[in-house]
């Protein structure tokens, strides 16, 4: 476990030194939700005050904890795994070393993820400031356990996602295009653009048959106290699922992979 620390305590730093391209990335994360939350806005003054249970004050609080969730939940760790790693050759070094390679890709991930994650919730605060009557929050000792619960759950599916992509680079040659298109289905599936609530029925069918809902939009719902406790039980147990298929998933990807890798770059 001080091994870990250790480690972490490295990257850490490490991710101090880029903590201007970090507030960057923020800002990039944030522009989007920011421009849905004022078309919302506007459709709400149109069309009235309530649109499938959903009022003006929780669309803005949804795309405002959306902010947060985002730059807290979504790892960004497959390019480093498919590029530096694997095609860069890389991959090498930590071959050599007695610790697994997710748990060491785990570690230094997580500082990226808390500094963008400052951002975001120093954000949130301002505007929770100014605009208090807008945000709603769970109240209860409870509620505000579980959320934390759906919400670790949730980084560690985003993480294992975004680990399994990058161990296609083992297989393809253009990983970007996989990348890409993992990237806008997360975008459209996790609630990004508009909450899974609107969809159509039949669509919401294939939407939560994905791991996609259960790592940023029910995080969400749950900080808004949107969530009952029997769904709340449901969140987590389907978390607890995907956490599980990812793990035999990657267990495959990876001994098959190492298998196919060099060593030499490429």
């Amino acid at each position: 476990m001080i091994q870990f620390f250790k480690i972490f305590l490295l990257h850490f730093e490490r991710a101090l030194n880029f903590r201007s391209r970090i507030f960057v990335w923020f800002l990039t994360a944030l522009l989007n939700p920011i421009s849905l939350l004022i078309f919302w806005v506007a459709v709400y003054k149109e069309k009235g005050n309530v649109l499938s249970g959903w009022n003006l004050s929780n669309i803005s609080s949804y795309y405002l904890l959306m902010i947060i969730a985002s730059s807290f939940i979504i790892a960004h760790i497959e390019e480093d795994v498919a590029i530096r790693d694997i095609r860069e050759g890389e991959l090498v070094s930590y071959l050599l070393k007695p610790v697994s390679y997710f748990w060491m890709k785990f570690v230094s991930e997580v500082p990226w993820r808390i500094m963008q994650g400052m951002f975001g919730l120093g954000f949130f605060i301002i505007f929770f400031v100014l605009f208090k009557n807008l945000i709603t929050l769970p109240s209860t000792p409870l509620l505000i356990f579980s959320s934390f619960i759906i919400i670790a759950l949730a980084f560690f599916i985003s993480f294992s996602l975004k680990m399994l992509v990058g161990l296609t680079a083992f297989w393809f040659i253009d990983f970007w295009g996989f990348q890409q298109v993992v990237e806008v289905t997360l975008l459209f599936l996790a609630g990004f653009v508009i909450p899974i609530d609107f969809f159509p029925a039949w669509l919401k069918t294939i939407t939560f048959a994905t791991p996609f809902p259960y790592m940023v939009y029910y995080p969400v719902l749950s900080l808004q106290s949107r969530l009952n406790l029997p769904e709340i039980s449901h969140v987590i147990i389907m978390q607890a699922f995907w956490l599980i298929a990812m793990y035999f998933i990657y267990q495959f990807l990876w001994k098959r992979g190492v298998k196919r890798f060099t060593g030499v770059g490429q």
